[in-house]
């Protein structure tokens, strides 16, 4: 009865998350990547928490840090580990997460103060930074982006695709930018398709089964329910895009500065979090909580974890975000016009004085 439960809960997550990204992707400001962002998120689910973490001893009341995600997917499982199997509840961290469809949405909300806490693609952090706004990368959840260029069975090349429109998260960001490289490598320049938004990969799947699109990236563990439809992958651009800033844990300095403790617990946790992933021995419940997680079956959860966890490793185990990986950014954003002619200095950007001592604090343990 529990399970079942949980799984209910996931799947009005999921759906809350589709109606608010189908809502911002017909509102007036599209979903395009902002500079500075100026207010809260105008279309982000109401914040939830996710489930089965034991409570925090009476009295040691737990610090609630309001997070910001932007779906439930395979990037995101160290925290889902760290939700479900206690590693957040054991360093007194009540995580409340909120699904946040739009990239654009996660950097202003948190610019603003709604979020202290995220994990997303940091193309508008870098942006924000840039202009004064205090966020700061503090590690790094997930290095690749495991993308699927999927389409109908019909199409066996990319010279189907001419004159063809795809769905992406929005019209200049990150998943724009991936997509618009993989046709560019492969002979179709911006004049031969046409680019529309919709969101995150749920919204996108949406578009192309309902026929709209003729293409969109998808990730894990979407892409193997794609492939049991009919539907198969051009290309992994995993095997095209280089390791960059994909989920970016991300803070608001100026909650940070004043709550370093309560950071370096939740980081803590996620290191805690990612070490049990990769352990062999949790490979069945590391499924589980993905399939529970992104309501998908075990075999799809299954495979996720041999491409992901086993053969890609695309958490790094110590959470470390590197210059290299933000050039790779900002290579993308160029792409699509957003890259800024200055860049903001690496040590404005990334802070990892927070994740030093959240080693120091695993490794005293």
């Amino acid at each position: 009865m529990e399970r079942r439960r949980r799984r209910s809960w996931w799947e009005r997550a999921v759906g809350v998350a589709i109606l608010c990204g189908l809502v911002a992707a017909c509102s007036p400001t599209g979903g395009g990547t902002s500079g500075a962002p100026a207010g809260p998120p105008a279309a982000s689910t109401p914040a939830v928490v996710l489930p089965t973490a034991p409570p925090a001893a009476a009295d040691q009341p737990p610090d609630t840090l309001a997070h910001t995600i932007t779906t439930l997917a395979y990037s995101y499982w160290p925290t889902l580990v760290g939700q479900a199997k206690g590693f957040f509840a054991a360093r007194r961290i009540a995580l409340d997460v909120t699904l946040t469809p739009r990239i654009p949405d996660s950097a202003r909300g948190m610019a603003a103060g709604s979020f202290q806490t995220g994990s997303f693609i940091s193309d508008g952090v870098l942006l924000a930074v840039n202009q004064g706004t205090p966020l700061a990368l503090v590690g790094l959840e997930t290095s690749r982006a495991i993308y699927d260029l999927t389409v109908p069975a019909t199409v066996t090349r990319f010279a189907d695709l001419r004159g063809k429109t795809f769905a992406v998260g929005a019209i200049n960001d990150i998943t724009a930018a991936s997509l618009r490289r993989t046709l560019r490598l492969n002979g179709l320049g911006p004049a031969d398709y046409d680019l529309v938004t919709a969101g995150s990969t749920p919204e996108r799947y949406a578009a192309l089964v309902s026929g709209q699109v003729a293409g969109v990236l998808l990730t894990p563990p979407l892409t193997f329910r794609a492939q049991r439809e009919g539907f198969h992958s051009l290309v992994n651009l995993a095997e095209i895009l280089p390791p960059y800033t994909f989920a970016t844990l991300t803070v608001n300095q100026d909650w940070a500065r004043a709550h370093r403790d309560t950071v370096v617990r939740w980081l803590a946790a996620m290191l805690e979090s990612v070490r049990w992933l990769y352990d062999p021995a949790n490979r069945d419940e590391a499924v589980a909580i993905l399939a529970d997680a992104t309501h998908t079956s075990a075999e799809d959860a299954q495979a996720t974890y041999t491409l992901v966890v086993e053969r890609l490793k695309v958490f790094p185990p110590d959470l470390q975000v590197t210059p290299a990986e933000v050039d790779a950014l900002v290579e993308l954003m160029r792409e699509v016009g957003t890259a800024p002619a200055t860049l903001p200095e690496m040590n404005r950007l990334i802070d990892g004085s927070y994740l030093e001592a959240a080693r120091r604090l695993v490794e005293a343990r």
